[in-house]
């Protein structure tokens, strides 16, 4: 079987472009990693799941989502949505091959959102610490006076912490974000998804993925793997990450 990595270039509605890589073996299911927040395509868990697809010869797509990497756009203008709109572009490279959905922290999100949508023919998901409703809790986490500031002006940046650098988000994605809100409706999930989410998570807390689970019809195929040592990077816990993929990755009857 032959395989073609190729880089990419596609324009999104507003002209900007996506950038990003994909393998393709001609057939079968593709996988897609989706980064989190002020990451790209290039991180360590990214370039792992990859590496992985070239060693089980998988056809796979890594991509840098608009305002990050080498894709264009500015934070600011970040919204749950774009990333929606991003990952679905991507996918419509391939539009009648399943796809298996990897997806980290606020890409788990997504990941998570894109599976509710049967025309995209999810086929398996792994979500990595998903930080559901992650910008309802950021502005939660302020006290009045800085949420109407953040109201009022449009937008708040948050400070780096020597590990991050600083953000600016946009009000607008808050109120975007509303509308993409996982853990407070029914969702009817057609493929398997496993969740890896580390106990000392400072960032998104576990439980927060079990009462995602919780939520979910009982005949949902979904684990929950609470993993005792592991932070919200999962730093030195990849293995968990491929061998969940290899766990429920789609295979041809």
């Amino acid at each position: 079987m032959n395989t073609v990595t190729n880089s990419f270039t596609i324009q999104a509605q507003d002209g900007q472009s996506v950038r990003g890589f994909y393998r393709d073996t001609g057939e079968g299911a593709i996988g897609l990693f989706l980064h989190g927040l002020l990451s790209d395509a290039e991180g360590d868990k990214s370039m792992s799941l990859w590496h992985q697809a070239e060693s089980r010869n998988r056809s796979w797509i890594r991509f840098d989502m608009r305002a990050h990497g080498k894709s264009d756009g500015v934070f600011e203008q970040f919204s749950i949505s774009r990333a929606l709109e991003d990952a679905k572009l991507v996918m419509s490279l391939f539009p009648d091959r399943p796809k298996f959905l990897v997806g980290s922290s606020m890409g788990g999100w997504v990941a998570a959102q894109l599976a509710t949508d049967a025309s995209l023919h999810v086929a398996g998901t792994v979500l990595i610490a998903p930080a559901f409703s992650f910008m309802e809790q950021l502005f939660g986490l302020l006290d009045p006076e800085q949420q109407q500031q953040w109201t009022d002006q449009g937008a708040w940046t948050f400070e780096g912490d020597g590990i991050d650098d600083s953000f600016t988000l946009s009000y607008d994605a808050v109120v975007d974000s509303k509308q993409y809100d996982l853990l407070n409706r029914a969702i009817d999930y057609q493929c398997p998804i496993r969740i890896l989410h580390g106990k000392l998570d400072d960032v998104v807390p576990a439980n927060q993925s079990i009462i995602f689970a919780d939520g979910l019809p009982g005949n949902t195929d979904i684990e929950v793997n609470i993993l005792p040592e592991a932070d919200h990077r999962l730093s030195g816990h990849i293995e968990h990450i491929l061998n969940k993929v290899d766990e429920i990755w789609p295979t041809e009857n």
